[in-house]
């Protein structure tokens, strides 16, 4: 491929939330971001070139999903995930935070209880709460060297005590766990023991790291189970402003249940260059995705590497899955709001670990998906930070 991840783009002027909204959402319109998580790398040119062939057709009319692009799909899930799948399993939306939305919509009532497991990417709990239902939290467990396990024992005792639906973020955002066929092989079990629909976010399933592999609960499970598995191409190949998502319901009932939502409220219309791009880059961007996960890799080794030798105390939670490493500064005594106002101030933008709930306070949160230039000017940053926060304290 001919990718140059080292080179970056220039997203600047792009109406980009991560760098041109940068004084709403950082507060400073000067700072690197490594925040929000989508990558400053170069589209994959084979979905560059299908979206200018889309476009030179001349006409961008209303859309549905065609056999050719389910078949991109389900090749795409049988040779990426060792998932064979029915194309009228599939239903496009135009996100992964609105299908769990619309999961919890169609199948809950207020007052139903939701079982995550956190620290977890927030717009869940949001989303939870706007549909009137109980948040109940299953907080994962840190191991020694900083990575996660699930808690089973507390996670039974919450599903037995009357829960409705179990999120699962797999490969987990933010302590970027890729949960073992093991670990799900449970969860799968105890949803079915106590009869709890199991919605799988797996929207980063493609960006493993080398040495570890990804599970799908889709293949763990069959058409008896009450499953949603929801998958996109969005952050794989970073297209999430297509708004393109491919939500799989194995389930009849439960799918004619979820499409009849969708479809009363007029949320059926695909996104036309969507389409397009996930086509392409499923038909033809296998090799891009296993070079951009060789760069990450990198980039997460630098990450260990530069803490290792310039902030040895903190931990860096080992990087499993996705693009967003997990990093454990409460070694320093200060909140997570204390610990990213400083990096602010030094010239970087990550999240806040409080963000994403418990368990979080004194992590923080970096996307790593970017030049190695422009990450080492962001660890230069934190460095800075935490040796300035010890002057403080001294």
């Amino acid at each position: 491929m001919d990718t140059d991840f080292d080179k970056g783009v220039d997203r600047i002027g792009t109406a980009c939330i991560k760098w041109d909204f940068r004084q709403q959402e950082l507060g400073n319109p000067d700072v690197l971001p490594f925040s929000i998580a989508d990558a400053d790398f170069p589209m994959c040119r084979v979905v560059a070139d299908a979206l200018h062939a889309r476009i030179d057709r001349g006409v961008l009319g209303y859309t549905d999903l065609d056999e050719a692009y389910l078949s991109s799909v389900v090749r795409w899930f049988d040779k990426r995930h060792d998932w064979k799948i029915q194309p009228e399993w599939i239903t496009s939306t135009s996100g992964v935070v609105p299908a769990v939305n619309a999961a919890i919509a169609a199948f809950l009532k207020p007052g139903d209880k939701v079982v995550s497991q956190t620290p977890l990417y927030d717009p869940f709990e949001s989303v939870i709460a706007a549909n009137g239902c109980v948040s109940v939290h299953n907080e994962l467990v840190r191991e020694g060297n900083g990575s996660y396990r699930m808690g089973f024992d507390d996670l039974e005792r919450k599903l037995a005590d009357g829960a409705s639906m179990l999120l699962v973020c797999s490969p987990h955002n933010p302590v970027g766990r890729v949960w073992s066929e093991e670990e799900l092989t449970r969860v799968r079990d105890l949803c079915r023991a106590y009869g709890v629909i199991l919605v799988s976010d797996e929207i980063h399933w493609d960006l493993i790291m080398p040495g570890y592999k990804h599970v799908t609960l889709g293949v763990l499970t069959d058409e008896s189970d009450r499953v949603v598995i929801c998958t996109a191409p969005s952050k794989t190949f970073n297209i999430a402003g297509l708004e393109t998502s491919n939500i799989v319901i194995a389930n009849a009932l439960l799918r004619e249940k979820y499409q009849g939502w969708l479809y009363s409220r007029y949320m059926f219309c695909a996104n036309t260059l969507g389409l397009t791009a996930c086509a392409a880059a499923y038909d033809g961007g296998a090799q891009w995705v296993d070079e951009q996960n060789q760069y990450l890799a990198s980039n997460a080794e630098l990450v260990r590497e530069f803490m290792r030798q310039r902030v040895p105390e903190a931990v860096v939670t080992p990087l499993e899955g996705t693009y967003l490493m997990w990093i454990d500064l409460t070694f320093l005594g200060r909140t997570s709001g204390e610990l990213v106002a400083a990096i602010l101030n030094r010239g970087a933008g990550v999240n806040s670990g409080a963000h994403y709930g418990r368990g979080g306070e004194g992590f923080i949160r970096l996307n790593i998906a970017c030049p190695r230039r422009q990450l080492i000017q962001g660890l230069e940053s934190i460095a800075s930070a935490v040796a300035e926060l010890r002057g403080v304290r001294a």
